[in-house]
């Protein structure tokens, strides 16, 4: 059984991203994972979270059993340019990149880890385009949704009880990228939810804010909700840089979604499901509208939208960088 390291950026519990996406995906089909956190917790602790799926609690306890060989590791599996240090502490005989963002601060870091790495993944055109400039092995393998959300029966949440429809939902983290203004504007004239974490900035009070929910728990909030939001700021490079998780989650729960226009919200197979606006002005004008759909309407949109996200699921990603391999 080969096995995949995966260095700390997440949490394992922390939200669902692309790092614990793949772990599950990587154990799922035969190999043997470790999954180091980013924190520093009990010492000792290794924890089976699914069947050949570990995560290591303490990145200090990781260091020492790499140190000592006690951890060997077929393939490292890298989201964050500034792992770098572990790349080379592994030593794996396949490391993959798999870059997911562009931050300013990770600049300095891009390039030694792309040259470290024998195969680079790409979530984005406009990452790709990039890194094909910079590596000879490139792949574009964008992000997806779990296909849990697509087959279970959701349960209306408690919290959503007193919340009028229709319910415009934004989940996931609020970041420098994310357009707290958009979002407050929503929230003047339609019920307006947060599912998620304040990431350095502050949401508006007039946002109904319920926190972080477990991944499991997310399909409830999605099917229950009228309308996915994702008003990010677009003339930040984070945002053209960008294809949200969250976008084909709500896909995948047969959720309209509303969102400002770069060129991962053009994708032709989100036609007449996904609603892009160039200002601020069009994006409120297509919140009015997308809140008066008819049932009609909504039923046809869930459809295509749902249809989507069966051909964008992490088991089909997973296919693809299993070829490349």
């Amino acid at each position: 059984m080969k096995t995949v390291f995966i260095p700390p950026i997440l949490d394992w519990s922390f939200l669902k991203q692309l790092p614990q996406q793949i772990a599950s995906q990587f154990a799922r089909n035969g190999y043997r994972v470790i999954f180091c956190n980013n924190t520093r917790g009990e010492y000792d602790k290794i924890e089976e979270v699914e069947e050949n799926l570990f995560v290591y609690h303490n990145k200090d306890k990781v260091i020492e059993d790499l140190k000592y060989k006690r951890i060997k590791a077929d393939i490292f599996y890298n989201t964050f340019a500034k792992n770098l240090d572990w790349a080379n502490a592994v030593n794996a005989k396949t490391t993959i990149y798999h870059s997911c963002d562009v931050f300013r601060d990770w600049a300095n870091y891009e390039v030694p880890m792309i040259k470290r790495a024998d195969v680079v993944l790409c979530t984005s055109q406009y990452i790709y385009d990039i890194r094909k400039e910079q590596h000879e092995n490139v792949h574009l393998v964008r992000n997806a949704c779990a296909s849990e959300l697509i087959d279970l029966s959701p349960t209306f949440p408690d919290d959503l009880v007193d919340i009028e429809v229709p319910r415009f939902l934004f989940a996931g983290a609020v970041g420098e990228w994310v357009s707290t203004y958009l979002i407050k504007k929503i929230a003047e004239k339609h019920s307006t939810v947060l599912v998620g974490k304040e990431f350095g900035k502050k949401i508006s009070s007039n946002v109904i804010n319920l926190g972080v929910k477990p991944h499991s728990e997310l399909i409830n909030y999605y099917s229950y909700s009228d309308v996915g939001l994702i008003p990010f700021r677009t003339k930040t490079e984070i945002t053209q840089a960008a294809n949200p998780i969250k976008v084909w989650e709500y896909l995948a729960c047969g959720l309209p979604v509303l969102a400002t226009s770069w060129a991962e919200m053009e994708l032709p197979e989100f036609k007449d499901i996904v609603f892009t606006a160039d200002t601020d002005e069009e994006f409120i004008s297509l919140a009015d509208k997308l809140s008066n759909l008819t049932e009609d309407e909504r039923r046809v949109i869930s459809e295509k939208a749902i249809a989507v996200a069966k051909n964008n699921t992490w088991e089909k990603r997973f296919e693809y960088i299993k070829n490349i391999l």
